[in-house]
C-alpha cells in the first residue's frame, strides 16, 4: 500500500513542507488584495504626475519703454551778486532756508545812497515851485514862453534824478529774484563786495528738470508731452513721474543724439538737483499682448517653445516666437493664445504627454488646474 507522506520541498537553507509554501503564497496574494484601492491608484496616478507651477496667460496692454542716462537740474538756479559795490550790513536769512519772491537777503550801508535821495528830492520840489510861478506868469504875459519851457525841463531833470537816487538805493537791498531754497552764504556782515562777488545760491526746487539725450533710433518718438519715469540711486526700487517739455530741434552733431528736457515733480524735496537718473521713455505701446515668465520660457536645438498644460493635464510642447523682454516677462507673438495655462517652472522635469500637476496652491497667485478646470491666473516664478 502506497504510503500518504507529502513529498518534501527543498529550497535553499533547508526543508519546508509544501503546505508551508502554498501558504505563503496565499498570503502574499492577501496582502496584495487587502490594501485600499487608492494604493494601486497612486501608482496609476499622482505618482505617474509630475509637480510643477503653472501660469494662465492673459492679454495686457505692453509698454516698451527704453531707459536713457540724465541729470537732474532745478528749475531755476542763480548765484546771488550785488549790483553795486558796498559793505554787507546785514543778513537776513539762515543757510538752507525757503524764501519766497522779494525777501531782502543781504542790505548793504546805505547812508550815502539815502543822502543822495533826499537832494534829489530837494531838488524837485524846489523845480516844482520855479515851474509854477512860471506857468503863472505866462498866463499874465509877465514872462516868455521860452522861461516857461525851460521850468519844465528843470523839473523833468529833477524827477529823473529822484528815480536814480531811489535805484541806487534799492540796490543796496539784495532780493530773491523766485521761491527757492538758498544754499551755504558766501560773505559775512561786514565784508566789502563787488558786483563779481558771490553771495548765495538759490534754486528752485518744487519742480526739476531732467535732461537726457536719445539716439536717432527714437527721435520718432520724441514728443512734448511725453510720459517719462525716473529712477535715481538714493531710493532704490522707487520711480518718479515725469512729463516731457523740450524737444531739440537739432541733433547734437558730436554725440548724434537729441537732447530732451522733462519736468519732475518735487514738492516733497526728496530728489536733489545734480543727481544721476536712468529716465525711462515710453516708444511704444502694444494692446493685447501675452506675457510668460523668462522661466516659461526653453531653449533646445529645435527652437524656442514652453510646455503648454492641456485639459486633461497633459504637457504638449509649444513652439514659440518671442518678442520684448520686461522685468522678468517674454513676450510671446506667436504660438500661444488667450487663456492658455502653461508651465512656469520645473519646465526641465517635463516630457511630452506626461501628466501634470500643479506644486502651487491656487491662493498662491499662479494658475491651478485641477481635471479640466483652471483657476486664476497669478504671476509665474
Amino acid at each position: 500500500m502506497v504510503s500518504s507522506v507529502e513529498a518534501p520541498v527543498r529550497p535553499s537553507g533547508g526543508w519546508i513542507p509544501a503546505r508551508c509554501a502554498a501558504l505563503g503564497v496565499a498570503l502574499g496574494a492577501l496582502l496584495v488584495g487587502c490594501g485600499p484601492e487608492g494604493a494601486g491608484a497612486r501608482l496609476e496616478g499622482d505618482a505617474e504626475r509630475i509637480m510643477v507651477e503653472y501660469t494662465r496667460i492673459e492679454p495686457e496692454t505692453l509698454r516698451d519703454v527704453a531707459t536713457f542716462s540724465g541729470q537732474l537740474d532745478s528749475e531755476h538756479s542763480v548765484m546771488m551778486k550785488t549790483e553795486t559795490d558796498g559793505v554787507i550790513e546785514s543778513v537776513s536769512f539762515e543757510e538752507g532756508q525757503q524764501v519766497e519772491r522779494g525777501a531782502v537777503l543781504f542790505k548793504l550801508r546805505s547812508g550815502e545812497q539815502r543822502a543822495r535821495l533826499r537832494e534829489a528830492l530837494a531838488n524837485r520840489a524846489l523845480a516844482e515851485e520855479v515851474y509854477e510861478r512860471t506857468r503863472k506868469l505866462v498866463t499874465r504875459d509877465a514872462t516868455s514862453l521860452a522861461q516857461r519851457d525851460r521850468a519844465t525841463a528843470e523839473l523833468e531833470v529833477a524827477k529823473a534824478r529822484v528815480d536814480l537816487a531811489r535805484l541806487e538805493l534799492d540796490r543796496t537791498e539784495v532780493r530773491a529774484p523766485f521761491d527757492g531754497v538758498l544754499g551755504s552764504r558766501g560773505v559775512d556782515p561786514g565784508d566789502r563786495v563787488t558786483d563779481e562777488t558771490p553771495l548765495v545760491q538759490i534754486d528752485a526746487i518744487e519742480r526739476l528738470q531732467v535732461s537726457f539725450g536719445i539716439t536717432e533710433q527714437g527721435v520718432a518718438f520724441a514728443r512734448n508731452g511725453a510720459p517719462i519715469q525716473i529712477r535715481v540711486l538714493p531710493y532704490p526700487g522707487e520711480t518718479f513721474a515725469g512729463e516731457v517739455f523740450f524737444v531739440s530741434p537739432t541733433l547734437d552733431p558730436a554725440a548724434r543724439r537729441l537732447i530732451l528736457k522733462a519736468w519732475v515733480p518735487n514738492a516733497d524735496g526728496r530728489l536733489r538737483p545734480g543727481l544721476f537718473a536712468d529716465v525711462d521713455l515710453e516708444i511704444a505701446q502694444r494692446e493685447n499682448a501675452l506675457l510668460v515668465p523668462e522661466s516659461a520660457v526653453v531653449f533646445d536645438r529645435h527652437g524656442t517653445f514652453v510646455w503648454r498644460v492641456e485639459d486633461d493635464d497633459s504637457a504638449r510642447r509649444v513652439p514659440i516666437e518671442v518678442g520684448l523682454r520686461k522685468g522678468g516677462r517674454v513676450e510671446v507673438t506667436l504660438g500661444l493664445r488667450p487663456g492658455d495655462t502653461v508651465v512656469s517652472a520645473g519646465t526641465h522635469k517635463v516630457s511630452e504627454g506626461e501628466k501634470l500637476q500643479s506644486a502651487a496652491p491656487a491662493s498662491s497667485g499662479q494658475a491651478r488646474r485641477e481635471g479640466a478646470v483652471a483657476a486664476a491666473p497669478g504671476e509665474g516664478t
